[in-house]
């Protein structure tokens, strides 16, 4: 949500996800900070893969952590920013081109909107619905590289766009949960861009990297070059799934699985000395038994390396393994599973960092842990857009005077946007 409050606005990010539901709500003040006001978190029951399965739980507990996060804020929210995913979600690379043909050749803002609007023109089936379509590069009279071809001179324009896409249904379902608990939604927005707001440098977007958001029931690749969005997808593997595999293994409760997992878990069998021993709580058993921790890190580490290996397939069907110098940047609550990057490393035979979220003042410890990743960017994602319209629309061309598009000046430098 974006709303005025005397000469500041508000923003709200919606993070709907597999096992929790996180709202934050921020103030953009007139000086150009972006401030933490309230926070709220609820357990998810209604969500599966991305997917609603449950609409009345699923916006209880929207409802229950917006009223947390509203109350902590004091202030009302009408609208939000709400993020989105599944295996539902697709996406292609489209192009745009027209002709200039004023008298000057002046390419304007008008010029651009429209050949934007010709690369969305794609054959899609009735069932699947565009969610962004993101300019990626401009190129004026076969020159690419073009950031802002406002006020430039040519004969000719294109754009390369990256479309993504997901089922109708689906997003439908989303919005009808937000509704249900009494919102609207502003904008959806693909997980892994919000959370490539949060956690990504200027720089890395700018010469190529790879997030993997890894989710409760999914996990989400961005790859950003040349500052934008190239390629975006989905992978039907997250947390939960190494969950269960313990849960079943062991012959634990979902519980125990996730308390062994999180407390005692490793993503590489070979970092785990051979004497050490964990308490397990097993089902129907009185007294826990002793297990050695290899036994725990042997079910853990092929599910992990499945997911990296899914990762770099995609890498390699969007001809993207070639573009990402800065290699991986892992990000979301299975990040903090120990020993994951070393997998990462080896799988992808590319280096790798855990990302957390900054750019937001008032942050506070609990928050800057990646599993947030995604509700921080929604609301960086949100205060983007409220510049971007309070700026006419344009990418750029801001004033500089005014207070609001200074902030917007910055975020384009530190986010290379």
């Amino acid at each position: 949500m974006v709303a005025n409050v005397g000469k500041s606005e508000i923003v709200t990010g919606l993070d709907i996800g597999t096992t929790k539901v996180c709202a934050l709500i921020a103030e953009l003040n007139e000086e150009g900070q972006l401030i933490l006001l309230g926070s709220g978190v609820s357990v998810s029951h209604g969500i599966r893969r991305g997917v609603v399965i449950d609409i009345e739980a699923t916006a209880h507990a929207i409802e229950d952590s917006v009223t947390k996060a509203a109350t902590q804020a004091n202030r009302e929210v009408e609208s939000v920013y709400v993020g989105v995913t599944g295996d539902h979600i697709a996406s292609l690379n489209s192009s745009g081109i027209i002709p200039i043909t004023r008298p000057d050749r002046e390419i304007t803002r008008e010029d651009v909107d429209r050949v934007n609007e010709q690369a969305r023109v794609i054959v899609l089936p009735p069932d699947r619905q565009i969610l962004h379509a993101i300019p990626r590069n401009y190129s004026v009279d076969g020159q690419s590289g073009v950031r802002q071809p406002v006020g430039m001179s040519g004969t000719r324009l294109e754009v390369q766009t990256h479309i993504v896409h997901g089922a109708v249904t689906f997003l439908q379902n989303v919005e009808k949960c937000v509704v249900k608990a009494g919102l609207e939604v502003a904008e959806a927005v693909l997980e892994p861009i919000a959370s490539g707001e949060a956690v990504l440098l200027a720089t890395e977007k700018d010469l190529g990297v790879c997030m993997v958001d890894i989710g409760g029931g999914t996990s989400d690749i961005a790859v950003f070059y040349g500052g934008e969005i190239f390629y975006s997808a989905v992978v039907a593997v997250g947390g939960n799934h190494i969950t269960n595999d313990i849960a079943e293994g062991l012959k634990v409760g979902q519980p125990e699985a996730e308390r062994l997992k999180t407390e005692h878990g490793s993503a590489l069998t070979e970092m785990v000395q051979e004497d050490e021993v964990i308490a397990v709580q097993q089902v129907a058993r009185d007294e826990a038994r002793k297990l050695r921790r290899r036994a725990l890190a042997q079910i853990i580490e092929p599910r992990v390396q499945e997911l990296f290996e899914l990762v770099r397939d995609e890498l390699s069907q969007g001809d993207c393994l070639n573009r990402i110098p800065f290699g991986v940047v892992i990000t979301g609550g299975g990040s903090q599973l120990k020993n994951v990057v070393e997998v990462a490393q080896q799988v992808m035979g590319l280096p790798c960092r855990v990302g957390r979220p900054y750019g937001l003042i008032g942050l506070n410890e609990a928050l800057m842990h990646p599993m947030y990743a995604t509700a921080v960017g929604l609301v960086q994602y949100g205060a983007r857009r409220a510049a971007v319209e309070r700026s006419g629309g344009s990418r750029g061309g801001a004033n500089p005077l005014s207070g609001f598009q200074k902030w917007w000046a910055r975020l384009r430098e530190t986010f290379g946007i």
